[in-house]
């Protein structure tokens, strides 16, 4: 079991993934199935160390959920693969276990840090102000593009994504990249692209597990891509 509690973005029960599994349930309210979603993180938090609940049928993981047809909602989304050898959650650490709570205390630290008056403020986390201080260096260092043309590395990261009815939205996407502050990671992020590329999910039935680009960036999959996009029957996420 990795903890007593799981993180939840903000914004998910506007998500277009919980309003589709919302319709497909035929329910009216994305609050239920938020609900619903919680106790399937949950189960996968408290009964897998990664994502992986081998020989688990969607039938008796919708029992656990109380609700038939749940688990195969939830798989039309892309959150979730079903398989004869058993159920595995996408992206498992990026919400669940122990790294994935890490991550989410080390950024409310950061942002209490950013928050704060002072700079002689005592701080739990010396080592960061050395590291915000650095970042500020290379955004300031960084050639800005002219205006309405993409930044460098956004042109490389829409020419690597890969192609579909998913690769959409690039203006928004653009604008994802540059309020993430992408430009000056732009070779962690293109790598992680990469990497995405190259593993099982991705490339599973011909990319139907590939997100939309918007997703991507909006959720900061890059941070992560070790654990979110590694192929989930090989024995990852």
């Amino acid at each position: 079991m990795a903890g007593e509690w799981l993180k939840f973005e903000s914004n998910l029960p506007e998500k277009p993934e919980v309003l589709a599994i919302t319709a497909a349930m035929g329910w009216d309210d994305p609050d239920l199935t938020v609900g619903k979603l919680m106790r399937l993180f949950r189960w996968f938090d408290q009964h897998t160390t990664d994502g992986n609940a081998a020989g688990v049928t969607s039938a008796l993981l919708d029992r656990v959920i109380g609700v038939t047809g749940f688990v195969q909602a939830v798989q039309k989304s892309g959150w979730i693969v079903v398989s004869d050898a058993g159920i595995a959650l996408n992206h498992f650490d990026y919400h669940n276990g122990a790294s994935a709570k890490t991550r989410a205390q080390t950024a409310k630290r950061v942002a209490n840090h950013r928050a704060s008056e002072t700079h002689e403020q005592v701080s739990n986390a010396p080592t960061v102000t050395e590291a915000l201080a650095r970042e500020e260096k290379r955004r300031s260092n960084t050639p800005k593009a002219p205006k309405g043309a993409d930044e460098p590395g956004f042109a490389r990261f829409w020419e690597a994504w890969p192609s579909g009815e998913r690769k959409a939205a690039r203006k928004q996407c653009a604008d994802k990249w540059a309020a993430q502050g992408c430009e000056v990671i732009a070779e962690t992020v293109l790598a992680a692209v990469a990497a995405a590329k190259d593993s099982a999910t991705w490339r599973k039935n011909g990319g139907e597990f590939i997100p939309a680009p918007l997703v991507w960036l909006n959720q900061r999959r890059w941070e992560s891509i070790d654990a979110r996009d590694s192929g989930l029957m090989a024995g990852t996420v």
